[in-house]
């Protein structure tokens, strides 16, 4: 990956470059309580999707990901419930409050016992869509902190309703997405995938291959503080991607 540095201003401030995945960089962000009552035992990570420019550029996107560590968090879906509704209804699906850990008939399809790791939601620029780049670059970010997980889960449904797309086919265009990782149907529309297994890294091969032909021309404008660049446009170009 080659860092592009900071355009100098110029009459215009606004740059453009034709950039590919080799451009790209994730910053990863996580705050830890030094004091023990306010650690519930889930780390939330927030990692942002940057053109490089210097070391992280201009922010396209982001992930936030959850990891629940079983040796601290006793009673998980209270914890996700304290966070979202939407971490607390996955919560139900994954744990069962009787016992510890994820429910026995989960624990017993997982190739390697581990915490969890939970997708909570991706967001990514409107003209970056399309291309799977977001689920690409997500399971960069799961494979980079899946180190003592034993499950991944989402749920695949559209973080915005549109009135065009009925939310049954949006849900069901994510979950085909998400199954380029190797994520499969559990149950109550949670999607689950086992980090032991070589699935991830495998699709993440395919997935930088099918993606080394992309790129898109980024138009970068000179911030108004000073520091860096804001994203003025971004044009898909043609590509030689791989089936």
């Amino acid at each position: 990956m080659t860092a592009r540095p900071r355009p100098a201003p110029s009459d215009s401030d606004e740059i453009t470059a034709d950039l590919g995945i080799d451009d790209i960089i994730l910053s990863y962000r996580s705050d830890y309580w030094i004091t023990p009552r306010l650690d519930d035992g889930v780390q939330q990570w927030d990692i942002g999707m940057h053109f490089a420019e210097d070391g992280p550029g201009p922010q396209f996107g982001s992930i936030r990901l959850h990891l629940v560590d079983h040796a601290r968090c006793l009673e998980p879906i209270d914890a996700l419930d304290a966070l979202s509704e939407d971490l607390f209804t996955i919560g139900q699906v994954l744990f069962d409050p009787s016992v510890p850990g994820v429910r026995q008939d989960l624990w017993d399809r997982l190739s390697v016992p581990g915490n969890t790791l939970i997708v909570d939601r991706v967001t990514i620029d409107s003209r970056l869509r399309g291309h799977g780049l977001g689920v690409f670059l997500t399971g960069m970010a799961l494979d980079y902190l899946s180190s003592s997980t034993g499950v991944i889960a989402l749920f695949p449904g559209p973080i915005e309703r549109t009135d065009h797309i009925p939310h049954e086919e949006a849900c069901a265009r994510l979950g085909r997405a998400w199954s380029r990782l190797g994520f499969a149907p559990y149950h109550d529309g949670v999607w689950v995938l086992d980090p032991g297994l070589t699935t991830l890294g495998e699709a993440i091969a395919a997935g930088q291959q099918r993606l080394a032909g992309h790129r898109w021309r980024v138009a970068l404008r000179q911030s108004p503080n000073g520091w860096g660049s804001d994203i003025a446009g971004i044009t898909a170009l043609m590509t030689e991607s791989t089936p």
